[in-house]
Parts: structure tokens; sequence; C-alpha cells
């Protein structure tokens, strides 16, 4: 005889089975933590090919549709071409590796110009002020020893004292950290140089691994689409797509949004340090475009650091400088960059730094960036989920009515402005400060007013209860009056029959 386990009993042992999988997992990540991440981080240094490939494709997905829909495919209809019953060209493959080539001509180009113009103007600017430090050193000096001279004694001692806590300070800071660990420097400069060839191979791997990404972008959505629904219910699988919506709409407009933002606003510093005769032009501009990339923080440093490259060399150029970025940035702020990005993320101010200080401490300058992005999404996922569940108990969504709430009962809305609003400590009490200067009349005449809408509210609880005792027993005294009728009935019908 053969003993087969019933549908109750499998379910009880594949749930023991997931439960004591978990629970070592979590004990592995807490005390064996180091080892897994370095494993994960093994793993995806091996597939940094096509991490790069994915993220380039992603990025050049926008240029590639707009090369596809709005110019190729028009050309293709201006020409006769005819659409069939899905709505699609029947040269739908060939004008989708047109559109790859040109995408991928222009992102070569864009590199190329890089590397060509941007970069060696750059290097070139950097080894300038490198040899030019002792230069820059004597001149601040000098304007330095002049200001001092013509300022108080009192004003020259302070700053003397200043600079010579700052030298000191500067002095241990070398001596206690950098020269005993020149060694350690060396070796991760030379380790990081001998990447650069590895970064390129990557590169080139994630630019071939890119083509056939966009190439095929369609199948890999619809077989991702494919398993939702085979794997959940149709509504289970339905938000997690409309998730993934949601997380491509809002990270494609911000991040693009942004990248073009900074584009233009680089080169406009560019062209307006041309303009200024600012010394180290395109320097500077690299500086404030990709800075600006940060949300919020990116234009302020980008101008400090600006500011005090400038400083060095000519103070005068540094306070134009510091003029003309802040006029920049009030016009990429108010102008600019509502018009790129509009309501892209949907936070408010308080939520970006916030967003920005949790993933910056997290993940460094990457968390800067994608920190504003990430939380959007959350943020979003938690605002549906909200109204979900307030839809769900057939209350209202409306944020502004929520500020003036002081509580809900049985659905109904009490308002902080209501007087007969006392319950759930609605009514704020007088503060010390408040307390201080108010005179005793006062306090009385409040304490009074309390009182009275507490004795109000309870003789109105009062009453609710007598009216439902009341109407409970009328309700009986109906009954018994009724019971008492049909007996009455059923005696006299007997007495007739009799």
């Amino acid at each position: 005889m053969k003993l087969k386990p019933d549908r109750n009993q499998i379910t009880w042992a594949i749930t023991i089975t997931i439960t004591a999988f978990l629970i070592m997992l979590v004990y592995y990540v807490l005390f064996q933590g180091s080892i897994l991440i370095d494993g994960v981080s093994e793993i995806v240094g091996g597939m940094k090919g096509i991490v790069y490939g994915v993220i380039i494709a992603y990025v050049m997905s926008p240029v590639m549709n707009f090369v596809e829909q709005k110019i190729l495919e028009r050309i293709w209809e201006f020409c006769g071409a005819k659409r069939d019953e899905k709505g699609e060209l029947k040269q739908k493959k060939l004008i989708r590796n047109i559109s790859i080539a040109i995408t991928m001509a222009f992102l070569i180009s864009l590199v190329w110009g890089l590397f060509s113009y941007v970069i060696p103007q750059l290097f070139q600017s950097i080894t300038d002020i490198i040899r030019n430090i002792p230069a820059y050193y004597y001149n601040l000096q000098y304007r330095l020893n002049d200001f001092l001279d013509k300022s108080k004694p009192e004003v020259r001692h302070n700053i003397t004292y200043l600079i010579s806590q700052g030298y000191r300070r500067l002095n241990r800071f070398a001596q206690d950290k950098v020269i005993p660990n020149l060694d350690s420097i060396v070796t991760t400069v030379s380790k990081q140089a001998l990447n650069i060839v590895g970064v390129f191979i990557n590169l080139i791997v994630g630019f071939i691994v890119a083509i056939y990404t966009l190439h095929s972008k369609e199948s890999f959505c619809g077989c991702a689409k494919k398993m939702a629904y085979a794997f959940f219910n149709e509504n289970v699988a339905n938000e997690i797509i409309s998730g993934c919506r949601l997380v491509h709409h809002t990270f494609i407009g911000f991040l693009l949004g942004k990248i073009i933002d900074s584009l233009i606003i680089g080169l406009m510093s560019y062209i307006g340090n041309e303009l200024m005769d600012i010394p180290y032009p395109v320097l500077i501009a690299v500086i404030v475009g990709v800075t600006n990339l940060i949300p919020f923080f990116g234009p302020y440093i980008g101008g400090i650091m600006g500011v005090l490259i400038l400083i060095l060399i000519n103070p005068i150029k540094a306070l134009i400088f510091l003029v003309f970025v802040i006029i920049l940035q009030q016009f990429d702020g108010n102008i600019l960059g509502p018009k790129i990005l509009g309501s892209s993320t949907g936070l408010s101010a308080f939520w970006v730094i916030f967003s920005i200080m949790l993933f910056g401490s997290i993940w460094g300058f990457a968390g800067w960036i994608l920190g504003v992005p990430i939380f959007a999404v959350i943020y979003t996922v938690i605002h549906q989920i909200t109204n979900y569940s307030l839809e769900k108990k057939k209350l209202t969504t409306d944020d502004e009515t929520y500020i003036e709430t002081a509580y809900i009962e049985d659905g109904k809305i009490f308002y902080l402005s209501d007087k007969n609003s006392v319950k759930y400590r609605s009514k704020p009490e007088q503060s010390s400060w408040s307390r201080l200067f108010s005179s005793k009349k006062k306090r009385d005449k409040k304490l009074e007013e309390k009182t009275k809408a507490k004795a109000e509210s309870n003789d109105e609880e009062i009453i609710k209860k007598s009216k439902t005792t009341a109407d409970k027993s009328s309700t009986n005294q109906i009954d018994n009056n009724v019971v008492k009728v049909t007996d009455e009935s059923i005696k006299a019908e007997s007495r007739s029959e009799e």
C-alpha cells in the first residue's frame, strides 16, 4: 500500500522549507554579509559589459524611437508604404536597423567630440593650473599681505592666527594621513590606471550588447509580460506591469531631462565664459554642467568650485563668474528646468533634499543623481496604496482635507476650525509663551468655554442614548400590543365558532 501525502501536507512541507531557507539567508546576510557582497560584486563584475550595454540601450532608446517614429516611418509613408492590420509598416525591420545605425552613429560622434575637444582642453587646463600653483600662491599671498597692511591691527592679528592654524592642520594632515599611506595611494592609483583598460573593453562589449538590446527591446518586454501573466493572476500581473511602467516613465523622464538640461547649462556657461574672458572656460563649463546633474545642491557645488579655481587666478573674474552663475542657475531653476523636466518626479523640495542625503550616503555620487527618481517611485507607490485603502473605506483622498481634519467618526470628518470638535485633543493646549502673556480672565474664559463644550457634547451623547432606549422601549411596547391584539382576535374567532 502506497502512502500519498495530501495537499495540506505538501503545502506545509513547502512552507517549512522556504521559511528555513529564509532564516538561513537572513543569518548569512547579517553575520557573513561581507562574503555575500563580495560574491555578488564578482558576479556583477564579470557581467559589466552586459550591464553597460543595457544602460547604453536604455539611455539611447528615446533617441532611436524619435529617429524611427518621427523621421524614418514618415519618410516611408511619404514614399507610399502602407501599414498592416496591427498598424506596423512592412519594412519594420529595415527601419529598425537604419534607426539603430543612426543612433549609434550619433553616440559615437558625441564620444568622439568629447575625446577630441573637451578632454584635451580639460587636461591642458588642469596641467596649467598645477604648473602655475606657485604663481597663484604668490599672487594670493601678495594680495593678502596688501590687505593686511591696510587693515586694523586687531583684524590683522585674527587673520594671521587663522592662517597659522590652517597651515598647522594641513601640515598635520599631510604627516599623519598622506605620507604614511603614500605606498597604498600609489598602489591604488596604479590599479585604477590598469582598470581603465578593463573599462575600455567592457565599453566595447556594452556597445555591441546595446545594439542587440535595441533591436529586440519589444520582444524582451513581451517575454516579461508573458511571465507576469503566467505566474500571477490578472490583477497582480496588471499591477506589476503598471509599476514597471511607473519606474520607466519616472527614470527616463528625469534622467534624460537632467542630461539635456545639464548639456544646455554647460554650453551656456562655456559661451558666457568666453564672452567675459574668464580663464579656463572649458574646465569651468564642464564643472558647472556635470554638477548640474545633481538635483538641488549641484548648481551650488559647481559655482563654488568655479569660484575657488578663479579666486587663485583673478579675484575680479571670480566675482564676475559668481554673478553670472547665479543668474544662470536662476534661469535654469525657473525657466529651463521646469520646461524640460516638468513634474517628472512630483516631489516637494523637502523630499528632494531627503532623497539626495539618504541615497547619497549609501551610493555616493550615483546616489545623488539616482536618489530622486528612486524615491519618487517609492513615494508614488505608497501614495497609490494609501489612496486605495482610503477609497476602500469610502473616505476622501484629497490631501488638503486632511490638513484641517481634527478626527473622523463614523465616516464623518470633524474639522479643527469647528467648535464642536473637542475629542482626541483637537483643541491645542495653551503654550507656555502665550500663558505667560495672557491674563487670568482670558484663561478662565477659555477654560469655561472648554468645560461648556464638553458638557454640551456629553449632553448630546446622553440625549442620543435616551433616544435609542426610548425607541427600543416603544418598539417593544408596540410588539406587545400587537401580540395582545392577535391573542384577543384569536379568542374572539374561537368564541364565534363555538
